[in-house]
């Protein structure tokens, strides 16, 4: 049962990233009026399904990023990690430069 409601909320591999917990309560809040859980059992059930959707939504944030980063990379661009590298390298190259100066 608990997996038909994950399913249910996060049917589009991209719905976990907009499911929140009031989504979750109202689905929930549903099963409650069908009778399909009891009263008591929802809010343990909302915070599991919540820690659930949590994990899946940090998957598939990190494959997301995974992802475009491969894209940037055979796209020839660097990602903002490979720029900060770069501006620290220019950074210590000019003060080479300039202390080379004085």
């Amino acid at each position: 049962m608990m997996s038909d409601i994950i399913e249910k909320l996060i049917n589009i591999g991209f719905g976990a990233l907009f499911v929140t917990k009031e989504n979750i309560q109202e689905v929930i809040d549903d099963m409650v009026k069908k009778g399909e859980i009891k009263k008591e059992e929802a809010k343990a059930q909302v915070k599991e399904l919540f820690n659930k959707v949590l994990s899946s939504k940090k998957e598939i944030e990190t494959k997301i990023e995974e992802i475009v980063e491969k894209a940037l990379h055979k796209l020839d661009i660097p990602t903002r990690k490979e720029l900060q590298e770069m501006q620290k390298k220019l950074e210590e190259i000019i003060k080479r430069l300039e202390a080379r100066e004085d």
